[in-house]
């Protein structure tokens, strides 16, 4: 008989030996684990550092059949919103898919009529509204995190109204801010917490397709791919997904080994990933501070990154952010789209 291997325990190494061999692409799913959550070592274990890449990383440019849908302008509930013109602009612009804050969206309840218009609309222009992004802290000191669950709630049910695929959030911060790392942030509390909080929330939506999409950061407990598993595994709910963000989990071991560090994040996370933020980055300076850069033309290997998008056996929509104006967003979907062209990958 053969004995199975949860997923749990193949993921509790760092990558496969196959991996370790050289080659970070499609790695067997029941190789031997290597110990740690790190990349393989480069130059044996007794070198220091491992941060510089290994020569000849291979590459799998194989694109695959399911296409990108880009996403940037905001949806809206304000009052009076010509959806009709909101849509139209978006496309006319490619852009085919949106989101919107959950802070707006639900600071005021839609009529009926006007949920009928926006998915009338949406269908008219083939827009995607796919998501409610909830800037969350579901694990901050009470009564914060009770609230943040209960909107979050809030968001799951809305989503359903309009037929979105996902809500997006967080599990935060044990301080108020979200944004402001606790030292505690990554300790067996926190995590219990992030649990606690998840089940709470997915016992609340039970019955919901609706998916709940945790984005990792650095600054936050979920902020590397083995968490992400171990994260929906101990909820115990399959809505649990990642709102893939790989540039939020870079630090310097991994910012000059990008290929490697795509391939294993999608390996790891494989049809878990429900949605991709897309950004890029430098470290140019002499401590360890990461600056954004316009799409393509960073330390990420946007090749392999577009190409294993397409390999998710689903459309997935992509949302570009973090730049300023007009006219830099239109720069980055230019360059997506030259490189999506250039290893064969659609862009709707």
């Amino acid at each position: 008989m053969t004995n199975k291997i949860s997923r749990r325990k193949l993921l509790a190494g760092a990558v496969t030996t196959a991996l370790a061999a050289g080659s970070m692409t499609e790695a067997p799913a029941q190789a031997p684990q290597q110990k740690g959550t790190k990349l393989p070592d480069v130059w044996g274990e007794d070198f220091l550092y491992q941060w510089s890449p290994p020569a000849n990383v291979k590459r799998d440019l194989t694109p695959g059949r399911s296409p990108l849908r880009l996403s940037h302008i905001q949806m809206t509930s304000a009052e009076g919103t010509d959806y009709g013109a909101l849509f139209k602009g978006m496309r006319d612009g490619g852009w085919t898919a949106c989101e919107v804050g959950s802070a707006q969206w639900l600071s005021r309840k839609l009529r009926d009529s006007e949920v009928r218009e926006i998915k009338t609309q949406l269908k008219a222009h083939d827009v995607n509204f796919y998501g409610i992004h909830c800037a969350g802290n579901i694990i901050a000191p009470d009564p914060e995190a009770e609230q943040w669950q209960r909107h979050i709630i809030e968001a799951v049910r809305s989503a359903d109204e309009m037929g979105c695929q996902l809500i997006l959030t967080h599990v935060g911060s044990m301080y108020a801010n979200r944004n402001t790392p606790h030292p505690q942030n990554w300790s067996k509390e926190a995590w219990t917490r992030s649990v606690n909080a998840l089940k709470r929330i997915c016992k609340d939506t039970a019955g919901s397709k609706v998916e709940i999409a945790i984005e990792p950061v650095n600054s936050e407990a979920i902020n590397n791919p083995w968490a992400q598993v171990r994260l929906r595994e101990d909820v115990g709910d399959p809505r649990i997904m990642s709102g893939l963000d790989i540039t939020n989990m870079v630090h310097p071991a991994v910012a000059f080994r990008m290929t490697e560090f795509t391939n294993l994040v999608f390996d790891l996370l494989q049809d878990q990933i429900a949605y991709i933020h897309a950004k890029d980055f430098v470290w140019n300076g002499m401590m360890a501070g990461l600056n954004w850069s316009m799409n393509a033309t960073g330390n990420m290997d946007y090749e392999t990154f577009l190409v294993r998008i397409s390999r998710l056996k689903r459309p997935t929509n992509v949302l570009v952010e973090f730049l300023t104006t007009d006219d830099e967003y239109h720069q980055a979907q230019t360059n997506m789209r030259a490189v999506a062209e250039k290893v064969g990958v659609k862009i709707l």
